[in-house]
């Protein structure tokens, strides 16, 4: 018994359907990153992501294999929005120095929400769960940022070459992260901290992370 051939899709309707997956990873992400605006990463559910998407559960995971994933994917976005904003920054201020970069790199913490809070989940949480092609493709994103700004950087601090402003970023950014916890510490460690002195394991965030940025500088200025 001969069996009917199936008949190949066009390059039009292929199209179509590319075209509609496009749209539906957007709005995947869009909802995901409207979410997580609103509440911590620990408080977000794939279940609530697949209904502001307006798609079942299931074609979620299509998308996204796993939450860790789909919000590595939305901090790619918002990372390239952080630069962005430093690229502007360093582009449109005039006289910019250490006491002023270091005030705005805290300062942009609170224009970007989102990305402040993932940024230190990152390497604890994210990269741990997410696929191996997401994080390739967010550690590129992040080269192709890093390496556009240098220049700008390089031009606005002198005394920096390309190298140590590399080192200037990732120093940043492990400062940032680094202190979070110390920053924002959970409720068992507030309580915990409250009596003996302990309380100054608790850090004030924007003072010490602006501080540090501000030694670094000075001392990247005296090498």
């Amino acid at each position: 018994m001969s069996r009917t051939p199936v008949a190949e899709r066009s390059p039009k309707k292929r199209a179509v359907l590319e075209k509609d997956k496009l749209s539906k990873r957007a709005s995947i992400l869009q909802s995901a990153a409207f979410l997580l605006q609103k509440k911590d990463w620990a408080e977000l559910s794939m279940d609530e992501v697949a209904k502001r998407a307006k798609i079942a559960k299931g074609t979620l995971y299509l998308y996204f294999p796993t939450k860790e994933d789909l919000c590595l994917r939305v901090h790619i976005t918002d990372y390239e929005t952080w630069f962005l904003d430093m690229e502007n920054f360093l582009t449109e201020t005039k006289s910019i120095d250490a006491n002023l970069f270091a005030k705005w790199f805290v300062d942009s913490m609170d224009r970007h929400v989102r990305f402040l809070k993932l940024l230190p989940i990152v390497p604890t949480i994210l990269e741990k769960n997410a696929s191996v092609e997401t994080i390739r493709e967010f550690k590129l994103s992040l080269k192709e940022q890093i390496y556009k700004i240098l220049p700008l950087l390089c031009q606005t601090f002198p005394f920096m070459n390309e190298q140590s402003g590399f080192l200037f970023l990732m120093q940043c950014h492990a400062l940032a992260v680094g202190s979070w916890s110390h920053g924002f510490p959970s409720n068992q460690v507030r309580e915990a901290v409250t009596d003996n002195g302990l309380d100054i394991f608790v850090l004030d965030y924007k003072s010490f992370l602006r501080t540090s940025i501000l030694t670094l500088l000075n001392g990247i200025r005296t090498i």
